[in-house]
């Protein structure tokens, strides 16, 4: 008993004895495309699981959002398995294209606290990445490499960045894109909440429908082709709110859900897509990437010109939408 006792002593005090260990653990990706775009990936905690190797370590894992959209004071917080841990990651630090700086606390598997810090540099071939965590090890930790715990997993992090980024990058060039003026219209429209993940071509038909047979003999007097304001979309929460719509000359006035109002006036970002519905996240991405790189802000709510009838137009390659984003 007394040989046990002293081999606890001598444990406990070879522990104790063991100073922290700071160390820093940090790689980088040249990616080729706007530095905004790329920064928007990792200053908005809700892009990340795009790109973050830990997001697919446990897809179950369940996620919360405080504070704004992004930059300063956005806060992502999670709980998941013995691979991921529980932790708060909260910006504390963000300069537009150039720098983000952020706290990591973790409170299982064990209690811990750091530093990450993301760099964006302008190159000749690109925006250099660079991800990095600083941090402290407990002197009982003495054993573990952050080297080998991290490493490997912020590289695949700022490649999986690159990936990402290039792919929106790349999405512009092959849908015409513009920036325009346009004109505020009489629009007739049926604005509902549905789930995302329920939307079909019913839900666009049945409201087109409505309205026309509303409008009458009106109907012939259509300045553009049917149309939809998204006022809302929120792909986290499978949450939309949806102006369906038809631009139209008329004295009424609408009548129950039918709404009588006037479309957007002013400038607007204009994407031209052609190609099936089910692939209209193309040129909303392709937006995204024009908007990054011109440093241009969104005003209001987008909206889509269906200009083809697919009745007249069986084939959905052909199929032809504008999508424009109204900006200031």
């Amino acid at each position: 008993m007394k040989i046990k006792s002293l081999i606890a002593v001598i444990g406990v005090a070879v522990f104790a004895s063991c100073s922290p260990t700071e160390y820093r653990v940090e790689r980088s990706s040249t990616i080729d495309a706007p530095a905004k775009l790329v920064f928007d990936q990792v200053n908005n905690h809700k892009l990340r699981d795009a790109w973050s190797p830990w997001e697919k370590m446990d897809p179950d894992m369940e996620k919360s959002y405080e504070g704004p959209e992004s930059g300063v004071g956005a806060i992502y917080k999670w709980t998941g398995n013995d691979s991921v841990g529980t932790g708060t990651l909260e910006i504390i630090e963000s300069v537009p294209n150039e720098y983000i700086k952020s706290t990591l606390t973790f409170t299982s598997p064990w209690e811990s606290e750091s530093i990450v810090e993301w760099n964006f540099e302008e190159t000749a071939e690109g925006v250099k990445a660079t991800w990095a965590v600083n941090g402290e090890l407990p002197g009982y930790l003495f054993w573990m490499d952050p080297e080998d715990m991290m490493g490997e997993d912020f590289q695949k992090g700022v490649d999986q960045l690159k990936l990402v980024a290039e792919e929106k990058a790349s999405a512009a060039p092959d849908m015409p894109i513009t920036e325009v003026e346009v004109e505020a219209m009489p629009i007739y429209y049926i604005e509902d909440e549905v789930k995302i993940s329920e939307m079909s071509s019913d839900f666009y038909g049945e409201r087109y429908g409505k309205i026309g047979t509303y409008l009458g003999e009106d109907s012939q007097n259509m300045l553009e082709m049917p149309l939809a304001v998204y006022n809302k979309w929120d792909e986290e929460k499978d949450r939309a709110v949806i102006a369906v719509a038809m631009a139209c000359e008329s004295e009424k006035t609408g009548k129950g859900e039918i709404k009588k109002g006037m479309s957007h006036s002013g400038k607007a970002v204009k994407c031209v897509y052609t190609g099936p519905y089910e692939e209209g996240d193309k040129p909303h991405n392709a937006i995204a990437a024009y908007m990054a790189a011109n440093n241009l802000e969104m005003a209001g709510a987008p909206w889509e010109v269906y200009a083809s009838d697919p009745g007249d137009e069986p084939d959905s390659t052909k199929w032809v939408t504008h999508v424009y984003y109204p900006i200031l």
